[in-house]
């Protein structure tokens, strides 16, 4: 979660820079960039969950193993890529 803090003030960083030289040269639609440093927000934490029984894995939107059936449990928080 820091990550994504220092992440969204770069971002905001360059985006005002952006938004200032745009303003200088009095060129419109500026402030569409703003909302840039909003993005990482938006993504999410993606967990994985295993099947105790079989070892499967996945990172989607899953409840159970496609091959035995068995509720999946998050993988000691673990995070996907």
């Amino acid at each position: 979660m820091r990550q994504r803090y220092l992440l969204s003030l770069i971002l905001l960083a360059a985006s005002l820079a952006f938004s200032v030289v745009m303003w200088l040269l009095h060129l419109p639609f500026f402030f569409v960039v703003l909302f840039i440093p909003l993005i990482p927000f938006f993504l999410r934490d993606r967990t994985v969950r295993r099947c105790p029984v079989c070892g499967w894995e996945t990172t989607g939107s899953e409840r159970f193993c496609p091959f035995d059936a068995t509720p999946l449990t998050e993988a000691g928080g673990e995070r996907g890529q």
